[in-house]
């Protein structure tokens, strides 16, 4: 389960007008019984990027999926010239 602090600080900006570090929403949510330490240690982190979500994935294009943008188009608006 990983924890969206960026998520959790919002919410409490919003309802009390007070901007939180991460530190004292971990906290809270430990007091609060809404997570437990360890939790708040490995899952509650700053949002670094979706990186490691996608770190397996590749997204280059081969000529198999390359797409003809030009098909369908008046031979006046082609652009190989």
């Amino acid at each position: 389960m990983v924890v969206n602090l960026h998520y959790v600080r919002a919410a409490i900006e919003a309802n009390t007008g007070q901007r939180l570090r991460f530190s004292e929403i971990r906290k809270l949510l430990v007091e609060e019984g809404l997570m437990t330490e360890r939790q708040a240690r490995e899952d509650a982190k700053a949002f670094e990027g979706y990186g490691s979500l996608y770190s397996t994935e590749s997204f280059a294009r081969t000529e198999e999926t390359r797409i003809d943008t030009t098909e369908g188009l008046p031979d006046e608006w082609s652009y190989d010239d």
